[in-house]
């Protein structure tokens, strides 16, 4: 009799503890409304530190992380660095990031490949890519800095302006 009263409890709090996920209609509020961000309704061409990129329709900037040209010292060298990430609905998100570190100007020649990353052309342009779980990591040089695309596999390609 006990296990069948244990049984019972178990079950009632698994129907109270699931219910929210079924009550849930169209009114609700979205996970980006909830963020306070405002997906883009169409492609959207954005500019970091002069490198073109196309975010998305669907993703919207999380603001409160964004890191837009901060400076940091390390060692003798200054490090610009510019951050920003984009989310969408279903939660994939989509960070670009730009590198600039004064008194060195990037090359395909002084970027090299790290943790498996391979040399590819995607766009026209050349960098390194690296691909886990379907996210792709594809890194590049524009006007000596250091370019980094961060997303769904299928993302990607479609940030390179």
């Amino acid at each position: 009799m006990k296990v069948k009263h244990f049984l019972i409890i178990f079950l009632a709090i698994a129907i109270i503890a699931t219910s929210p996920l079924y009550a849930a209609d169209d009114d609700d509020v979205s996970m980006l409304s909830a963020l306070d961000i405002t997906p883009f309704n169409e492609d959207t061409h954005v500019n970091i530190d002069g490198v073109n990129f196309n975010v998305p329709k669907g993703y919207g900037e999380q603001k409160d992380i964004r890191k837009d040209n901060e400076t940091y010292n390390l060692g003798i060298n200054k490090v610009t660095l510019s951050n920003y990430q984009y989310l969408n609905e279903k939660g994939d998100m989509l960070n670009l990031q730009v590198i600039f570190i004064n008194g060195k100007n990037y090359t395909m020649n002084s970027l090299k490949p790290e943790g498996g990353e391979v040399k590819k052309t995607i766009n026209g342009t050349e960098g390194f890519y690296s691909e886990t779980d379907g996210i792709a990591t594809f890194r590049y040089v524009q006007d000596g800095k250091s370019v980094q695309i961060t997303g769904n596999k299928d993302i990607v390609p479609k940030v390179i302006a």
